[in-house]
């Protein structure tokens, strides 16, 4: 994930009049029986590969059993009616993923955040409102408060709790206001109500990349990501089982050490495999979203890493942090402004992470591992940004070349493990011990 100007996709409008955007669209979602048989057939297969291994759990299965028997009507209906199908099928869809009142509340809650945002209020007025009714929330999640279960919270925070800020950052720039059927597509989407390890989806990347090329092409790429979501999802399932135990008295070589070390960070494999998955069934609805992960083991330095790895948190660091303190401080020194804007984009990622774990487990995460982890791999980021800035890029070909890379790949994947399992420790003394261990007993 690189925090430099160059790496922010998704953020610019297209400058192509309406009319003609909606024109090509529309061909673009032109339907082929023999495409739509073999995308069927596709579909068929990955769900039974979910029956078969039991992928995941009996919610995830409803999950793509209702986007796939919905792919299929939505493929045929009209391009006019076909995003509100899809937004049909994710309110009615939630019922099935989530009891009765959680999600009549989440659909109340946002279309009354809807109601503050699109009404006629001045802009700081309305940001005003939507604070006070985040705290209020806040609160309720805090306390478990007015009745509501545990789960409604999760799902709420899952949805709400970082493109809720993208939505409205985009609001200020925009033209004119978002429509309810856009702001709907971008909020109650129906994979959201089981993930909640969810994608931070840009707003505008989301309308952009709407029917944007051939929908044939669009779902076949949705397929091949879910597939490879699915390899990874049972990749994690082996690891899991085979990684040796945390327990410090069990760690008794160097080997079964390197083991639970790699075995941590390719636990990590559920969330870029879940990942794949999500994006690529909204694929089947025509939304063409770039990747989110890409071979993040493969990474040859941190700033690659960091372009590699939940690409979307990247893009929405990037475009909420980065940007607007570079721009800001860049008169002063370009070095300096890079500098300045990539550490606040770690200390951003570092108390939004202990944000994030408010919603989804109800407290706040302040240890000093998560700490020491952000600061350690964001002074590391900075390092390397200005490293790469003196070298001299001079192509090189040959084996020699290629053993440089693989030099570097396999340094950087273990740096990235050693922090990793640093990371996943509950102390800072549980580590030293787990490491140490082997050789002093």
């Amino acid at each position: 994930m690189s925090v430099e100007a160059s790496t922010l996709t998704g953020s610019i409008e297209t400058k192509a009049r309406p009319g003609i955007v909606a024109d090509a669209r529309e061909r673009h979602a032109a339907c082929s029986l023999v495409g739509f048989a073999i995308t069927l057939v596709q579909l068929a297969a990955l769900m039974v590969v979910f029956r078969v291994f039991q992928l995941e759990d009996r919610r995830f299965r409803i999950l793509a059993a209702i986007c796939f028997a919905g792919f299929a009507v939505h493929y045929w209906l009209p391009f006019r009616y076909k995003e509100w199908f899809w937004i049909a099928l994710s309110l009615g869809g939630s019922y099935f993923l989530l009891d009765a009142l959680s999600a009549t509340m989440v659909i109340v809650i946002a279309v009354g955040l809807y109601g503050v945002i699109a009404s006629a209020l001045p802009y700081r007025t309305r940001i005003a409102i939507v604070i006070l009714i985040g705290l209020a929330l806040g609160y309720g999640r805090a306390t478990l408060g007015f009745g509501l279960p545990n789960g409604f919270w999760q799902v709420l925070g899952a949805i709400f709790m970082f493109r809720l800020s993208v939505y409205l950052y985009d609001l200020r720039h925009a033209k004119s206001a978002p429509t309810l059927r856009e702001y709907l597509a971008y909020f109650l989407v129906l994979p959201n109500y089981y993930f909640l390890l969810f994608p931070v989806m840009d707003y505008q990347t989301l309308r952009k990349t709407y029917y944007q090329r051939d929908i044939h092409r669009i779902v076949q790429q949705g397929i091949d990501w879910m597939l490879r979501g699915t390899v990874q999802l049972l990749l994690y399932r082996a690891v899991f089982h085979l990684k040796p135990s945390a327990a410090p008295d069990e760690i008794t070589s160097f080997g079964l050490l390197a083991g639970y070390m790699v075995g941590t960070y390719l636990l990590y494999l559920r969330v870029s495999g879940q990942f794949h998955i999500i994006v690529g069934l909204l694929h089947l609805f025509g939304y063409d979203l770039p990747e989110t992960h890409r071979r993040y083991l493969l990474a040859r330095t941190l700033t690659d890493f960091w372009r590699r790895i939940n690409i979307y948190w990247k893009d929405y660091m990037v475009k909420m942090v980065y940007f607007p303190v570079y721009f800001k401080l860049r008169r002063s020194g370009e070095r300096r402004a890079q500098v300045i804007a990539t550490a606040l984009v770690f200390l951003a990622t570092w108390l939004l992470h202990s944000y994030q774990w408010f919603w989804l487990r109800g407290t706040w995460l302040f240890t000093w591992t998560d700490t020491l982890f952000w600061a350690i791999l964001g002074g590391l980021v900075i390092v390397n940004l200005l490293m790469e800035q003196k070298r001299r890029r001079v192509p090189r070909t040959g084996w020699r070349a290629q053993a440089v890379v693989a030099l570097q790949t396999a340094g950087t994947f273990c740096l990235i493990v050693v922090l990793w399992s640093f990371w996943n420790a509950p102390t800072v003394g549980t580590w030293v011990e787990l490491v140490t261990f082997w050789r002093v007993g």
